[in-house]
């Protein structure tokens, strides 16, 4: 069931041509500042959500990378 605040489809077109870099940069921004305002959440929790979620596969490695990259807040 689909909340009525829930984006699930893109909001204008373009927004699907980002690299997967971008994707990736975008996700990080966005989990850092979801873990400022939750700081309880776990970290890589939430990155593999996220990533599952944007349909990005990453591996342990690059996952850990990417955790050691993020400050929350910023």
């Amino acid at each position: 069931m689909t909340d009525a605040a829930e984006l699930n489809e893109p909001v204008q077109d373009g927004s699907t041509d980002a690299t997967r870099e971008q994707k990736i940069s975008g996700l990080i921004g966005r989990v850092a500042a979801d873990l400022a305002l939750q700081p309880q959440k776990d970290l890589l929790t939430e990155l593999r959500v996220r990533f599952s979620d944007a349909g990005i596969a990453v591996d342990e490695t690059e996952l850990g990378r990417i955790a050691g990259s993020i400050r929350p807040g910023k």
